[in-house]
């Protein structure tokens, strides 16, 4: 029974026992180290590594990894792109009925293998510092995950930064919800940039303010033009007016990445509306931008200079008349060579000429002796043949090739392959929009507008008939400048405009217009009327 007794206390579990009690069990310094998360090696399986972090960071109740149901059959492309809803709505959808549950991690699995976690979303209960640690360790082994969605878990400037910083180490992450945490600072700006790779970023219902959506507009227009990451951007029910609609619209001004953007339930006017209106179409550019564009085309001008060869000027110095010097009396001695060889092929033709004149004067003599004059060896005929051989001379090939080829070689540098100089040129071509082709009007310079972004939604604000007015003007503009897209009924530039729910009349003449313009371009609502069309 003693031997009993003294085996109890080695039965209850590590994580259960004090310094106390494994003092008096015996256990040593390097089992208790085994009880801290940071010595613990994820193994990529997001349950496993979360429950066992959990347990050894001194969780009593442990938030369970629940799979849940896959989404629709909608393609993630179309969703996103071109949905009035936003991408991120199944999220919160999921979490509608969160408070009377218990704290819980949704994942989304591509197969049985609890490493191939795609998504995983979390809501409804808060993410202090030593839960964010914790996702710290784990989340950066899970390497199939692509998305992250927060919803409603009381993020702080110091929760929000650890995340950040966790991205960092989620290479594979492409999209970010996070949704219902404002943030004191308006921060959310940290997740545009060079070094994030974020293609989707919601922040709806977040409480961002023009001062934020200020914030938003400077990171994007600070990515770098080959950074062609981020392409849905929502912020939607927010508190964004017409103020933040300019900063956003000047953002749009030189951005050719960004595809569909979410700007409904706000608080945008007319002017607003105008400032993105103006974007689509053509917009004169500001003197900044001026001043950049010629530094671009001066950049590019120097580029392409190696494309012509090099003008002969005089030397400049000393050093370059010396240099001078000896590359001219390399090219007359190569020249005098090459004389000298001429004169050898010429005098050794001459003599090959020689033999038959003068078996020909030979037979002539025999003929002389009997009895007919003769005529060949009077000096007049061989006069006759002393033209052809200049002729032969300049016709000599060997001359004229040597001479030629010791000009080429001395003085003519190689010029740079077209590819090679197009690497140099394109890039800069392609990347700036400031190079794009401008009209000179009334002193100013005005470029063709965005033509990149195809899905704006600015339904449920306070737009008036006046800034339907501007989406007109735009969007005439862009049907004829655009064409449809080869082999597609698609067409480049914005394909859909959502602006209902604003302060016009149902009546409103310029709506009834601008839907006129938008229907044809819009894939998702062409389809559907076709689809109706088809017989049952």
């Amino acid at each position: 029974m003693g031997k009993k007794a003294d085996k109890g206390p080695r039965d209850r579990t590590l994580k259960d026992c004090t310094e106390e009690d494994l003092r008096h069990t015996g256990v040593g310094q390097q089992d208790k180290t085994l009880l801290t998360p940071e010595e613990y090696e994820c193994t990529g399986i997001l349950e496993q590594d979360f429950t066992e972090l959990c347990s050894r960071s001194g969780y009593t109740e442990i938030p369970k990894v629940v799979a849940r149901s896959h989404p629709p059959s909608t393609p993630v492309s179309e969703k996103h792109g071109l949905d009035d809803t936003d991408w991120a709505s199944d999220t919160q959808a999921g979490h509608s009925n969160l408070s009377s549950l218990k704290p819980c991690i949704r994942v989304e699995l591509e197969s049985e293998d609890g490493r191939s976690v795609q998504e995983i979303s979390i809501g409804g209960w808060k993410i202090d510092d030593k839960m964010m640690g914790i996702f710290a360790k784990c989340l950066p082994a899970v390497t199939s995950l692509h998305k992250i969605s927060l919803w409603n878990v009381g993020l702080t400037d110091s929760t929000f930064s650890s995340f950040l910083a966790i991205l960092q180490h989620c290479p594979n992450v492409r999209a970010v919800a996070l949704e219902g945490n404002p943030l004191p600072n308006q921060s959310y700006c940290k997740l545009i940039s060079d070094d994030l790779v974020l293609s989707h970023i919601s922040l709806r219902n977040n409480q961002i303010n023009d001062e934020g959506a200020q914030l938003i507009s400077q990171a994007i227009l600070n990515l770098k033009m080959t950074n062609k990451a981020l392409s849905s951007l929502v912020l939607s029910y927010n508190h964004i007016t017409d103020l933040g609609a300019g900063h956003i619209a000047q953002a749009l001004r030189l951005n050719r990445s960004l595809l569909t953007l979410n700007l409904s339930s706000n608080q945008i006017g007319d002017q607003g509306a105008l400032a993105l209106a103006e974007v689509l179409g053509h917009f004169s550019l500001t003197h900044t931008e001026i001043v950049e564009r010629r530094r671009l085309l001066l950049e590019k001008g120097t580029q392409e200079q190696p494309r012509s060869p090099p003008t002969s000027r005089p030397a400049d110095s000393k050093s370059d008349r010396l240099a001078n010097h000896a590359s001219t009396t390399a090219l007359d001695k190569a020249d005098k060579n090459h004389a000298m060889k001429a004169k050898q092929s010429v005098t050794k033709k001459k003599d090959k000429e020689k033999e038959p004149q003068k078996k020909e004067d030979r037979s002539s003599v025999s003929n002389g002796t009997s009895g007919t004059p003769s005529v060949v060896t009077q000096p007049g005929p061989a006069k006759k043949e002393d033209p052809k051989t200049p002729k032969k001379q300049l016709v000599n090939p060997d001359q004229k090739s040597t001479r030629g080829k010791g000009v080429k070689s001395a003085t003519k540098r190689a010029p740079l392959s077209e590819q090679e100089v197009n690497r140099q040129v394109e890039p800069t071509e392609a990347a700036n929009p400031l190079l794009e082709a401008a009209e000179f009007r009334h002193g100013k310079v005005f470029l063709p507008g965005n033509k990149v972004l195809i899905s704006l939604n600015l339904s449920r604000n306070k737009i008036a008939e006046e800034g339907l007015k501007g989406f007109v003007a735009a969007m005439e503009t862009q049907i004829q400048e655009t064409k449809p897209i080869p082999g597609t009924k698609s067409h480049t530039g914005l394909m859909r405009l959502s602006v209902g729910k604003n302060n016009f009349p149902d009546e409103c003449l310029t709506h009834a217009r601008l839907q006129e313009i938008m229907l044809p371009r819009d894939p998702m609502k062409s389809s559907k009327s076709s689809e109706e069309e088809q017989p049952l």
